[in-house]
């Protein structure tokens, strides 16, 4: 079954983009409008505004945004644009202002006079820097090499992948005859669907589901993942339902207002219909286990989030990033997310989400079941410790 066919079967999401358009407020105070900044104060006063009106975590971020303009905008008088000192000064600041902010997709750019990139400032990535299992994101040469040495052993077989011009990779095989494993650097399949290998690669990972005759496993391998198209998560997750999953609640903002938020609504995985579905076994009493890190961030955390709800359903690995919500919006369209004007690009999440239990764990990441941490000098020999650990719980159960 070609992934072409697959798609037409992926059920609605329900929730996690819904949004509210904001066209008969675009003319207040609308910072993307906004074309003529003197100095730094005006500068400020902007990026203020706009993430007053779009950001949407104002209930749960302990940054108290009052008190950010009581304290800075007087440091931000007299900063212009012409003197080197001032620009370096504005720009501390700024770095000040959001280091706390707990969106991990959070970024803000401060552009030159000519409109060009001068300053980027991502604190959710600093924040990871502090925490005590930190580790440098892996190329996929390098998972490539511990698969290679895994085949060497005899412990992978019925391998297929594909590498992309732009970097990303995806691949599946068959793990000590009984495992199969699904691993992928970012949700772009379902953008790269007519690629005769990603096809193929798809294609294993489902026959081998349905022919391994003494199944004892999946893997679905998020690690470094830096997430993408939501669709990818159907075409990979739903296929092994049964039964709708429910996995989460999300929300956005539907006002102006700082608190103005919509009602939560239900994320929900649906199985796929039996007619398109690819895979043709009940899995039901089949463990499935997300493996995902600390570099796994948006929907590369939000699929091992999917996956903990599911009876059958578990996360081994490290606690993730803590970037859950989608940047699918702008406030020039919506009440939240990106903005941009000739002085800076602030980027930032459209909607919140939180899990089952009803917390959400925006800036703090996804607890796994079993914490495995990376093992850097046995990975770079080849040894995949964390991969090990899941397939020990498969065999295992424990």
């Amino acid at each position: 079954m070609k992934i072409k066919t697959i798609l037409v079967a992926i059920a609605t999401f329900c929730g996690i983009c819904i949004t509210s358009c904001q066209e008969d407020n675009l003319d207040v105070l609308n910072p993307n409008d906004q074309k003529i900044f003197l100095n730094w104060s005006h500068v400020f006063e902007s990026y203020w505004d706009g993430m007053n009106y779009s950001y949407a975590f104002w209930d749960i971020d302990q940054t108290d945004w009052d008190d950010v303009y009581r304290e800075y905008a007087p440091k931000f008088d007299g900063l212009e644009f012409g003197v080197k000192e001032d620009s370096i000064a504005a720009a501390n600041l700024f770095e000040d202002i959001c280091s706390n902010l707990i969106d991990h997709h959070y970024g803000l750019v401060l552009k030159d006079s000519n409109g060009d990139y001068w300053k980027v400032f991502r604190p959710g990535e600093q924040e990871l820097k502090t925490r005590d299992y930190y580790h440098e994101k892996y190329s996929f040469e390098d998972i490539r090499n511990t698969i290679d040495r895994n085949q060497e052993l005899g412990r992978v077989s019925h391998q297929s992948g594909v590498v992309f011009n732009d970097g990303f990779a995806i691949w599946s095989y068959l793990l000590d005859g009984d495992i199969v494993c699904l691993g992928f650097t970012s949700f772009k399949i379902t953008q790269n669907f007519n690629e005769e290998l990603l096809q193929e690669t798809m294609e294993n990972y489902y026959a081998l589901i349905n022919e391994t005759e003494n199944l004892k496993g999946i893997i679905i391998d998020t690690r470094n993942n830096t997430g993408g198209a939501l669709n990818d998560m159907y075409l990979i997750v739903n296929p092994l339902l049964s039964e709708p999953v429910l996995f989460g609640y999300t929300r956005t903002k539907n006002g102006l207002g700082r608190l103005d938020y919509t009602p939560y609504s239900p994320m929900i995985l649906m199985p796929t219909s039996p007619e398109d579905n690819p895979v043709k076994r009940n899995l039901d009493n089949v463990p499935i286990v997300a493996l995902a890190d600390i570099n796994s961030i948006s929907m590369g955390e939000i699929t091992p989030m999917a996956i903990m709800a599911m009876p059958n359903g578990f996360f081994i690995g490290e606690r993730t990033t803590g970037g859950h919500g989608p940047l699918n919006g702008n406030i020039n369209d919506y009440y939240s997310g990106e903005l941009e004007n000739k002085a800076f690009l602030m980027y930032t999440s459209t909607s919140m989400t939180k899990r089952v239990d009803g917390k959400c764990y925006e800036g703090y990441g996804v607890v796994p079941d079993i914490e495995a941490l990376f093992n850097a000098d046995e990975f770079y020999k080849g040894n995949d410790t964390q991969l090990y650990r899941a397939a020990e719980f498969i065999h295992t159960g424990k």
